[in-house]
């Protein structure tokens, strides 16, 4: 018994060091980030952080035109679909969140089309790193760090300059990428 409570405290210790590790990992990262005066804004198809709330939907509506963006579900997000940069087609919802008019956040969400719950090869946990390794070759200046977080598992982030991207499992069938303009972020904390 003795024994079993000595082991139970050795790994939540090293459980704590570790999340511990992490956040001090992540907080470096930021801090050396956002020191060096960079600004990163590309997103991705042409929408940047700092874009006008009139540029975004002039800009949607163009690719919209040209067969690009589509109408999400319920006319709430922009559609992207995603044909070949996965293993399968998949599709990228997203809509921005805007401070004083200006995008600082994207939210995007990412599923295989043919998701289902049999298909165990579409499962978020696949399409995390399929999405991760796209993402490493959309945003090459950076390395993506793995961290752990506590309510969302392994998550991956990326901070280059003002720009930060996480990417995490939302459920089964979805996962999430922010992207975020870590200035803005501070200023609103403040």
């Amino acid at each position: 018994m003795r024994y079993s409570k000595y082991v139970l405290f050795v790994v939540g210790l090293i459980f704590v060091f570790a999340c511990n590790s992490d956040e001090r990992k992540y907080d470096q990262l930021v801090n050396d980030e956002l020191s060096r005066g960079v600004r990163k804004d590309t997103l991705f198809q042409g929408i940047k952080l700092g874009m006008t709330s009139k540029e975004f939907y002039a800009h949607c509506w163009e690719m919209n035109k040209k067969g690009v963006f589509f109408a999400g579900p319920g006319n709430m997000t922009v559609l992207y679909k995603l044909n070949k940069e996965l293993k399968y087609p998949a599709s990228m919802n997203f809509y921005p969140d805007f401070r004083q008019g200006k995008i600082y956040k994207m939210r995007v969400l990412f599923s295989y089309d043919a998701f289902a719950p049999w298909n165990k090869q579409m499962f978020a946990d696949s399409l995390q790193l399929d999405v991760l390794n796209m993402m490493k070759k959309w945003y090459r200046d950076k390395d993506f760090i793995t961290m752990t977080d506590a309510t969302k598992g392994t998550i991956f982030v990326q901070v280059d300059g003002n720009r930060r991207i996480i990417i995490g499992k939302f459920n089964d069938a979805h996962v999430k990428v922010d992207y975020t303009d870590l200035l803005v972020d501070e200023k609103i904390k403040k």
